[in-house]
C-alpha cells in the first residue's frame, strides 16, 4: 500500500505546480497513514495544507459522521466533493473503469494508456464550464489556448 501511495504522489509532482509557503496546496485525504508518509516524502510541509477527513458509518454502512482531523498547515475545507467528482467525471469518460462491462480492463498496461489519453485530453482540449470554459492547464497556466486534436496528436515526445 505505502509502494502505491508514494508512485502517486511522485506522480502527481511531476504534473503539477511545485507549492510555496506563498502557493500552498492542500490536500485532503481519508485517515491512511501511507498519504502522510508520502507527502512528507515529496513537499516541504511548510508548502502544504494537509487533513483528513473519516467518514464514520455505521455496522449497516450507512455514514453516520465525519470526523476531521489537521495533520499539518492550516485546512479550511475538509470535503472530497470535489476528487469524488472527477472519480465519476473518469468513470463517465474512460468505459475500462466501469465494471461488469465489455470494455471493464484485464490489462494494467491498457488501463495506464488510456487513462494517460483521457487526462491529456481532459486537461488540454476539454473545456470545463467552471473553469469559466477553459482547460484544467490553462487556468494553471500553463497553456495558453484550448488544444485542437491535431495540434494534440501532431506533439512529439517532449521528455
Amino acid at each position: 500500500m505505502q509502494r502505491t501511495s508514494d508512485k502517486l504522489f511522485e506522480k502527481i509532482k511531476t504534473r503539477c505546480k511545485e507549492p510555496t509557503k506563498e502557493e500552498k496546496t492542500t490536500i485532503i485525504s481519508d485517515g491512511n497513514d501511507q498519504y502522510t508518509i508520502s507527502i512528507l516524502n515529496n513537499y516541504q510541509t511548510e508548502a502544504v495544507n494537509y487533513g483528513q477527513l473519516i467518514k464514520i458509518k455505521d455496522k449497516k454502512g450507512r455514514l453516520i459522521g465525519k470526523e476531521k482531523r489537521v495533520i499539518f498547515g492550516d485546512v479550511k475545507f475538509f470535503e472530497t466533493i470535489y476528487i469524488e467528482r472527477y472519480n465519476l467525471t473518469l468513470r463517465q469518460g474512460v468505459s475500462r473503469l466501469v465494471r461488469e462491462t465489455i470494455s471493464f480492463s484485464k490489462k494494467k498496461k491498457m488501463l495506464d494508456n488510456h487513462m494517460e489519453f483521457y487526462q491529456a485530453y481532459n486537461n488540454l482540449i476539454r473545456k470545463n464550464e467552471a473553469l469559466e470554459w477553459k482547460t484544467p492547464l490553462m487556468a494553471e497556466g500553463i497553456t495558453d489556448h484550448v488544444w485542437s486534436w491535431r495540434e494534440f496528436l501532431m506533439l512529439r515526445d517532449i521528455h
